[in-house]
C-alpha cells in the first residue's frame, strides 16, 4: 500500500498554534508547540495528557529514560517527569538568549541557543559550553561529531567530553541548512535554497564527503526530515511548506524517489514510529500518522 494518512489528532485536543517538534519515545508521542504546551499521545494519536510547560513558544523537546526536556524563547530550559509531566527543575534561565534546540544523546544533554552557544550537561550537571559560530536551529549527534545548522551552513564539530571540560574543533563547514538527518554512515542536509537534498558520506577519519544531490526535491522549503531503518532497508522522509511528505530510498549512494503523500498542513517536524509509520506535525497544531 502506498504512503497514506492513517490517522490524525482530533481537533478538540490538538495544540492551539503551530507544533515545532514531535518525538516518539517509549511507545508515546510528545509534541511541543507555540502555545507553550507539551502534549502526550498514543501511537494512534489519542490524547493522553498535557502540561503548560512555558508561557510562550516551545521550540524543542527531547527525552532521556525518565525525563523530558523543553526549551523556549522565554530563556529557560526545563525538565519534566516523563510519565507524569510533573515539573522537576529549571536547568537554565537566561533572559538574554532564546534556547532553540535540546538534544539528549547517551547520557548527555546538548542545549543550543540563538547566539551560537551550545551548553552541555552530564546527568543534569553543567559540564561546559562551546560556541559553534551559528545560531543552533537544528542539532544532531553521531558519536563525537555534533552537527549544527541554521539557514546557510552546517557546522560539524569534533567534540570530546572525556576530560574535565569539553574539548572541540571545527571538523567541517558545509554550505547548506537543516533539517539534519543521520542514518548509518550517511548525513543528509538541504541546500541553502531549502529545496535540494544533499546526501553525504561520513567516511574515514570522519571526513564528510558529498555523494549526490536531489535537485528541486520539493517545490518549497523543506522544514523537516527523518530517516528510518526497517528490516535493513533505509528510508528517508522529507516535508515542509509544500504540504507533501516524500519518501526516498537510499540506494547506490543516492536517494531515489519512493512515494509521496499530500497532507493539509505545513510540516514543521517529523519522526519515525513503529515499523512502517511516520508522524508529521506542523501548522495550527495538526498531527498526523502516515503508514506504508
Amino acid at each position: 500500500m502506498p504512503l497514506h494518512v492513517a490517522c490524525k489528532a482530533d481537533d478538540s485536543n490538538k495544540h492551539e498554534y503551530d507544533v515545532n517538534q514531535i518525538i516518539f519515545h517509549k511507545g508515546k508521542l510528545f509534541t511541543a508547540a507555540d502555545d507553550g504546551k507539551v502534549k502526550v499521545w498514543t501511537p494512534d494519536l489519542k490524547f493522553l495528557q498535557e502540561v503548560q510547560a512555558h508561557p510562550c513558544s516551545i521550540f524543542s523537546v527531547t527525552a532521556s529514560d525518565d525525563t523530558l526536556y523543553t526549551c523556549s524563547n522565554d530563556g529557560t530550559v526545563k525538565s519534566w517527569d516523563l510519565n507524569t509531566l510533573q515539573d522537576k527543575k529549571t536547568l537554565v534561565k537566561d533572559e538574554e538568549v532564546e534556547f532553540w534546540k535540546v538534544k539528549y544523546d547517551k547520557g548527555v544533554l546538548y542545549i543550543g541557543d540563538d547566539q551560537g552557544n551550545m551548553r552541555i550537561y552530564k546527568n543534569e550537571i553543567f559540564f561546559g559550553s562551546i560556541n559553534v559560530a551559528i545560531p543552533v536551529k537544528d542539532l544532531a549527534v553521531k558519536e563525537n561529531l555534533v552537527f549544527a545548522s541554521k539557514d546557510h551552513d552546517i557546522i560539524v564539530t569534533d567534540l570530546h567530553l572525556n576530560g574535565e571540560k569539553p574539548t572541540f574543533g571545527v571538523k567541517a563547514t558545509i554550505v547548506g541548512r537543516g533539517p539534519i538527518i543521520l542514518i548509518e554512515d550517511k548525513s543528509i542536509f538541504m541546500s541553502r535554497t531549502g529545496r535540494d537534498i544533499l546526501l553525504n558520506q561520513i567516511g574515514e577519519n570522519q571526513h564528510i564527503k558529498e555523494l549526490s544531490t536531489v535537485s528541486e526535491a520539493h517545490d518549497m522549503i523543506v522544514n523537516a526530515g527523518v530517516a528510518a531503518n526497517w528490516d535493513g532497508k533505509c528510508s528517508v522522509f522529507t516535508g515542509g511548506w509544500d504540504k507533501i511528505v516524500k519518501q526516498w530510498k537510499v540506494e547506490n549512494n543516492s536517494l531515489k524517489a519512493d512515494g509521496s503523500c499530500a497532507i493539509d498542513f505545513i510540516i514543521n517536524s517529523m519522526i519515525d514510529g513503529e515499523k512502517g509509520q511516520v508522524y508529521v506535525a506542523g501548522s495550527d497544531g495538526h498531527i498526523a500518522r502516515l503508514d506504508l
